[in-house]
Parts: structure tokens; sequence; C-alpha cells
């Protein structure tokens, strides 16, 4: 830790350190005996000890969320019907790719090299998400509002 010179001038961070008493007692002499001497370190604390306080006072009441309308019509009908669509249009262009690459004039090798990084990629996929839902099942945070 670097010691700092008596007359030298005191710094925000070293204002809020003081303020939430995070110094030792030279440290917190010398920004005592600094404030005597500045109405402006004085003035600088005291907006640092309101912004503390207004902090402080924050209070989050998950209670006091109202569901409004546009919530429940996203979780009963803008989800469902976005998640049929975005399936059912990745199950037809997926079946459209899978039968123009099976009807195309491409070696049986490559197409089964092809097919075998296609389909790890899928399961590494699956299993990303799986995972994602069997954490978001346990998470204590998931009915948290902002």
């Amino acid at each position: 830790m670097e010691t700092r010179q008596p007359d030298s001038p005191i710094t925000s961070d070293e204002l809020m350190r003081y303020l939430d008493g995070e110094m030792g007692p030279e440290e917190s002499s010398r920004v005592d005996s600094a404030l005597e001497r500045s109405t402006e370190l004085q003035r600088e604390l005291a907006l640092f000890r309101s912004l503390k306080t207004d902090i402080q006072g924050l209070h989050f009441h998950p209670a006091t969320y109202r569901v409004s309308v546009w919530d429940r019509v996203n979780d009963h009908v803008n989800r469902p019907i976005g998640w049929v669509l975005i399936v059912a249009g990745l199950v037809i262009w997926m079946t459209y790719g899978a039968y123009v690459f099976a009807t195309s004039a491409i070696s049986p090798w490559e197409k089964l090299a092809t097919g075998a990084i296609a389909i790890g990629i899928l399961m590494l996929f699956a299993s990303v998400i799986w995972e994602r839902y069997r954490e978001w099942e346990t998470d204590p945070y998931k009915d948290v509002y902002r």
C-alpha cells in the first residue's frame, strides 16, 4: 500500500472509503484535517453521503409488481405461436435440406461426414438447451421482475 503525503489532495475514492469506514486511523485523521480546511471536500462528502443514503434506501418488492394485460397476452398467445412458427419453419427447412442433400450427386462418404458433423452440432445444441432448461427450473431468481 502506498503512503500518501500529509498535504496531498484527497481523491473521490478516498472520500468514499472514508465514508464507508474502510480507512485506517492515520488515513482517517488526514481526511478529517483536510475536511476541516476545505468546504469543497465537505460538499463532496455530503453528496457521497446523500448518494449512499439514497442507494441504501432502494428496496425491491416483488409483491408490488403488477402483471399487465400485455404480460398475460404475451405468455398465453404470442410466445406459444412464436415457438410453433419457429419449430414449423425449422422442420420444413431441415426436411427440404435433407431431401436436397440426399438427392444430390455427392459421394456417399462426403454425405456421411457432413451428416455426422450436422448431427453432432445439433446434439450439442440440444444438450446446451436442455442444461439451461434444467438450470432455469431451479433458478431462485426466475420470478424476479425488474
